[in-house]
């Protein structure tokens, strides 16, 4: 092997270990993620392993042409309380995790015509701000609607909500009864007006262009939640700002010994 031989040899292995510790280097460190996340929220329950397996992963989407990963995860959903996580993965490997609480925590969601339950601690925080943070500090909220299009894959193809239209009622139809003996049970005509001032304030709001016709409210099923989003500026050239208004749809029931 002559000496230009041995040169080549050498710098594609000494490129090969660069490139895999670049590689290495952009792996978003999941663990981590989590762990900080329920230190930082003790609301959220903790394995006693680790934390990704915990909040084991339930969805992964991909923005394929901008490099953008979004993880759904949940703690088992044998606890009296499951909670889910997102965590938000920009193309250099940097990561923000959100708590995707469950209705207990009301002022997280700041449901409309709903209040906090007493005895539960308080977040002090909501999901829009978490998202907002998340998308800022990930610098993905650019002028080009990067911001806009990680907010709706979430709600579309992450979390599956469905979208709510005029002609499509059938989720404030009936009572969703939440079978929980740790929270204080609900009274069925209360729940049932809350239904009602849902759909009607939701109905109101719907279009809220005058200049576009589209939906701007979406279902979460699992969740039993509407999430119902305005952000009146829509054109490219302008950061995703998003005022989003959430309104529960479960009835608390207390679990009846058979």
């Amino acid at each position: 092997m002559n000496k230009h031989s041995r040169i080549y040899l050498l710098s594609i292995f000494l490129l090969t270990i660069l490139l895999g510790c670049r590689l290495e280097t952009n792996k978003p460190d999941i663990e981590r993620a989590i762990s900080d996340l329920t230190d930082k929220f003790t609301q959220l329950p903790k394995g006693k392993a680790k934390q990704s397996d915990f909040y084991r992963l339930i969805r992964t989407v991909t923005i394929g042409e901008k490099n953008i990963q979004l993880q759904l995860r949940s703690s088992p959903e044998n606890l009296k309380d499951p909670q889910q996580i997102i965590i938000i993965i920009n193309p250099k490997g940097q990561y923000y995790a959100i708590p995707f609480f469950s209705n207990t925590y009301r002022d997280y969601w700041n449901f409309q015509f709903d209040k906090p339950i007493p005895n539960i601690k308080k977040t002090n925080t909501t999901f829009e701000k978490e998202f907002i943070t998340a998308i800022n500090t990930l610098n993905l909220n650019d002028t080009l609607g990067t911001g806009r299009q990680i907010f709706y894959e979430i709600l579309i193809s992450l979390i599956n909500c469905e979208i709510v239209s005029e002609n499509e009622s059938l989720q404030f139809a009936g009572l969703f009864p939440k079978e929980n003996n740790d929270l204080p049970a609900e009274n069925w005509d209360s729940c049932f007006d809350r239904f009602h001032k849902n759909f009607e304030a939701i109905k109101k709001g719907m279009h809220p262009s005058e200049n576009f016709y589209y939906y701007n409210a979406y279902y979460d099923k699992h969740n039993e939640r509407i999430y119902q989003i305005n952000h009146p500026n829509q054109w490219r050239g302008i950061k995703f700002n998003p005022q989003i208004k959430v309104y529960r749809q479960d009835c608390i029931s207390l679990l009846l010994d058979m």
